[in-house]
């Protein structure tokens, strides 16, 4: 270790140098640095700075929002069609996966790879489940101006799904064919506007 010095840290570093290059810059050793959190300069690379912009606070979280823009019901599913992406993924940062239904017994879900190209699932109750773009929807289909405020109820009971297209503009197809209603069978494509799901059961 005689090639070396040991700063007040317990740094080793190489005799050439003048100081310690593993230890934070002070602010008055670099005055272009004031005003930075952490110290800035050389030392502080291995730290991470949070930006706290407006901007990131105006993306909803997955449960419940976040920010300006949080204003997500906890009993409903949303579908966003926004094409930002987290970390450069497909994975789009308006949508919101399914909340957790209080009370009611979840037996399938709709599968879409429109809305997600590495696919999002959505999930279905018994009862009545209502899909369309208008807010009172248990299921919200967002920035696809083909799919109607109240386009499709997906109802389950006793053991059966059955689907209805409430007088949509566009219809809904099954399957490639424009149905008014009928039963669901696992497998069925359902395809309301520019948005395709994957009808899967599990009841």
């Amino acid at each position: 270790m005689s090639d070396f010095n040991l700063c007040e840290n317990g740094h080793y570093y190489p005799q050439n140098l003048k100081e310690c290059p593993y230890c934070p810059k002070s602010s008055a050793d670099e005055p272009s640095q004031q005003g930075l959190p952490f110290g800035g300069g050389k030392g502080s690379l291995d730290r991470t700075k949070i930006s706290q912009d407006d901007d990131d606070f105006n993306t909803p979280s997955f449960f419940g929002g976040g920010g300006s823009t949080g204003q997500s019901d906890l009993g409903r599913t949303q579908i966003y069609g926004s094409q930002d992406s987290y970390g450069g993924g497909s994975f789009s940062s308006d949508f919101q996966p399914s909340a957790p239904s209080i009370g009611r017994k979840m037996v399938g879900w709709l599968v879409s790879f429109t809305i997600d190209s590495n696919g999002a699932d959505f999930r279905l109750y018994e009862g009545r489940n209502l899909i369309g773009s208008d807010t009172s929807c248990d299921i919200i289909v967002r920035n696809d101006a083909a799919v109607s405020g109240h386009h499709l109820t997906i109802l389950h009971r006793m053991g059966q799904f059955k689907f209805k297209d409430e007088l949509s503009t566009n219809g809904t197809f099954i399957n490639d064919v424009f149905e008014e209603e009928g039963n669901l069978k696992d497998g069925d494509v359902v395809k309301m506007g520019d948005t395709i799901f994957k009808f899967r059961s599990i009841a």
